[in-house]
């Protein structure tokens, strides 16, 4: 199956959104479950949407996972990345996260708004991504997952970041 072209790291990052945020919401699954389980979810979405559901798909569709048949593998890569990468740190994430809290705590945050900027500090410290991407993907995720509100928060946490990575 051929990858649209519109399914790029902004796919992957929703993608990551999602599996870091039921990772938050289900603390106690393992990232191997969750990554797992949500690549077949995805494949039957796509199914129904598309409207193949119960019919006989061809060989080579029978041959792929479900994560091949959704996108390309580097951005699969991409996407497991993150997820493991965030999971893998939340501890860490969080204690970096927690000083732009001003008069706010990390845990009274929404879910959507904490994942959202774990990803995005994890992808600003641990990858080549430019830093004006990564906040510019994580306000867009913040608003498209929640709200307008949480843009404005998710925005100004990670500015301030920014700027203290900047100086140091």
């Amino acid at each position: 199956m051929k990858t649209s072209p519109t399914t790029k790291r902004r796919s992957a990052r929703e993608w990551a959104l999602q599996m870091i945020v039921q990772a938050d919401l289900n603390p106690f699954v393992d990232v191997e479950m969750i990554l797992k389980h949500f690549w077949e979810q995805q494949w039957s979405y796509l199914q129904e949407d598309a409207g193949t559901d119960g019919e006989e798909p061809d060989v080579i569709t029978n041959l792929l996972k479900p994560n091949e048949r959704l996108a390309a593998p580097s951005i699969q890569e991409f996407t497991e990345a993150l997820v493991r990468g965030v999971l893998g740190n939340v501890e860490q994430l969080d204690a970096e996260i927690t000083p732009y809290c001003e008069n706010w705590s990390l845990e009274r945050a929404g879910v959507i708004e904490r994942c959202v900027l774990r990803l995005a500090f994890y992808e600003m410290t641990s990858m080549d991504t430019p830093v004006p991407v990564v906040i510019n993907e994580a306000v867009d995720l913040a608003k498209y997952f929640s709200n307008p509100e949480s843009g404005a928060f998710v925005n100004g946490i990670l500015d301030r970041h920014a700027r203290k990575r900047k100086s140091c």
